[in-house]
C-alpha cells in the first residue's frame, strides 16, 4: 500500500475543550505534586497524545460501521487487514494510513479538582479516599497535525481515506465526543476542527511545490474537496466486499 507515494494529505487540526480535560501521565521522575497529573510536553504545555486521539477515533469508527452491518474485524482478536477500519487505522500486518501528532495546548494553565472515593457498601467516603486530579480547563485550545498516506482506495475512490476521517470527525463532534479520563463525570468533551488541508503529490515534489495545494476551511474549494472526499468514502463503503 505504501511502496509508492501517490499523495499525502496533511490536516492541520484544532481541538477545543468543552469541559475540563484530564489525560494522565508523569513528565518527571520527581514525586508528583498531585495524585493524578496531566501529561505535558518538555516545555510544560499540556498535550493530547496523538495515540489517544487516534484510538478514540478508531473505536468510534468500528462501532459506527458495525451498526451499519458492515464487516469489521475485532482488533483485540487480531485485525484482518482487509476491512474499512484497517485500511485507515492499520491492521495486524498493515501499516496505518493515518498518523496523528500530539496536540499541544495554547497555554500552561491547569486546575486542580478534588475527588473522594466512595465505599459502596458503607455508602460513605472511604477512609483515605480523598484524591486530587489536575485538569486542563474548559475553553483550552490544542493544535496539531495529522497526515494520511495515499488517500485513494480501490483505484477509483480518489479521496476516500480523507473522506473517511473528515466524516468521522463530524460525527464525533455531533455526538459530543469525549477523550481522556472520567468522561462519565463530565470530563473530556471536545470539538475537533480541521483548519486547513494540504494535498501533496509526487508531481508536486518533482515541480518543487513542496506545500502542494492548500484548502482553507470556509472556502469554496475546501467545501468541494470535503464533499467529494466524503462521497468517495461512501462509495467505497458501499462497494462489494464492505457492505
Amino acid at each position: 500500500m505504501f511502496r509508492e507515494l501517490e499523495n499525502r494529505a496533511i490536516l492541520h487540526y484544532r481541538i477545543v475543550t468543552r469541559s475540563d480535560l484530564h489525560i494522565g501521565g508523569h513528565t518527571t521522575i520527581e514525586p508528583a505534586e498531585v495524585d493524578n497529573s496531566v501529561i505535558k510536553d518538555t516545555d510544560g504545555y499540556p498535550i493530547i497524545p496523538g495515540s489517544s486521539l487516534k484510538g478514540v477515533l478508531r473505536i468510534e469508527m468500528e462501532r459506527l460501521l458495525r451498526s451499519l452491518g458492515l464487516k469489521i474485524c475485532d482488533v483485540n482478536a487480531g485485525a484482518c487487514n482487509e476491512c474499512a477500519v484497517c485500511y485507515l487505522f492499520g491492521g495486524k500486518d498493515l501499516a496505518s494510513s493515518i498518523r496523528i501528532r500530539d496536540a499541544v495546548a495554547n497555554h500552561k494553565r491547569t486546575l486542580i479538582r478534588d475527588g473522594v472515593a466512595i465505599d459502596r457498601k458503607a455508602r460513605k467516603a472511604r477512609d483515605g479516599g480523598k484524591y486530587d486530579t489536575e485538569v486542563v480547563p474548559k475553553g483550552t485550545e490544542f493544535t496539531g497535525v495529522a497526515t494520511i498516506e495515499n488517500t485513494t482506495l480501490k483505484e477509483v475512490y480518489e479521496q476516500a481515506k480523507l473522506g473517511g476521517l473528515l466524516s468521522l470527525i463530524d460525527f464525533f463532534n455531533a455526538c459530543c465526543g469525549t477523550i481522556g479520563h472520567a468522561s462519565s463525570r463530565g470530563f473530556g468533551e471536545v470539538d475537533i476542527e480541521i483548519e486547513r488541508i494540504q494535498l501533496i503529490t509526487a508531481q508536486d515534489y518533482l515541480d518543487g511545490r513542496y506545500e502542494g495545494e492548500e484548502y482553507l476551511k470556509g472556502g469554496d474549494e475546501y467545501d468541494e474537496l470535503k464533499s467529494n472526499a466524503i462521497a468517495d468514502w461512501s462509495g467505497f463503503i458501499k462497494s462489494d466486499g464492505h457492505a
